[in-house]
């Protein structure tokens, strides 16, 4: 069985429907700021919603656009954040940041490298400019995809309780709106992507022409593997 889950959160919310066991479930879109804390979860004939953890053939889909004003965003991210206009400072947050980025084996990371390939493709077919590689986004997906396989956990937001938006920012990566998808279980990037893509919500993320940015996070440990796409658009 397989699981996956997308978040995109720059449109009103909508149900997820019921699927089939193999097929992720549509997203859940929103506005408002990262700290979101919606996830639609499905079962064969159940929809679920807000914390619901996905069980096997599940999914989701989650993204955000930016507060409108820095004060906030700098609010929302917590300590160490870096804040538009603060120059080179932060781009040094983001370089620390980055060099302490998650290990990961020369496997998956040709596994991420693969599903980022995969993405362009799609996009140069529907007419979207490709997304470029961000240390930054790869940190940030690579720590989660590693968390839910140590914690064993399946969702956008962590048992703390932060967002994609919230491990991006720790990241240094500076966003206007951000969007991720993650799936657990399919064992090649082939599988990961063709997936995604035959879901409305994450479909919707992969093929979003405002995104720029790409980080993908693969962990293989034998209770998944897990895979974590994170897009972005910067400041």
């Amino acid at each position: 069985m397989t699981e996956h889950d997308a978040r995109d959160r720059s449109l009103p919310a909508a149900p997820a429907p019921a699927a089939a066991p193999a097929r992720p479930a549509r997203h859940r879109r929103s506005r408002g700021p990262v700290t979101a804390l919606s996830v639609a979860a499905l079962s064969a004939a159940v929809t679920a919603a807000a914390f619901a953890w996905p069980a096997a053939g599940q999914a989701t889909t989650a993204a955000t656009d930016a507060p409108p004003a820095p004060a906030a965003a700098a609010a929302l991210a917590g300590a160490g954040a870096a804040i538009p206009g603060a120059g080179s400072a932060a781009d040094r947050v983001a370089e620390r940041a980055a060099a302490a980025a998650p290990a990961v084996s020369a496997k998956a990371a040709a596994y991420a490298k693969k599903v980022i390939a995969l993405a362009n493709a799609e996009r140069a077919r529907a007419g979207c400019a490709p997304l470029r590689t961000d240390k930054r986004l790869m940190a940030a997906a690579q720590a989660h995809a590693n968390d839910m396989a140590k914690r064993n956990y399946y969702s956008h937001t962590s048992p703390e309780g932060r967002s994609a938006g919230d491990r991006m920012t720790k990241a240094g990566y500076r966003w206007m709106r951000w969007g991720e998808n993650i799936y657990k279980s399919p064992r090649t990037p082939s599988k990961a992507m063709a997936g995604w893509m035959d879901s409305p919500g994450h479909r919707a993320n992969i093929l979003d022409c405002r995104f720029k940015d790409i980080g993908v996070g693969v962990n293989l440990k034998s209770n998944g593997p897990w895979w974590v796409q994170n897009f972005g658009a910067r400041r």
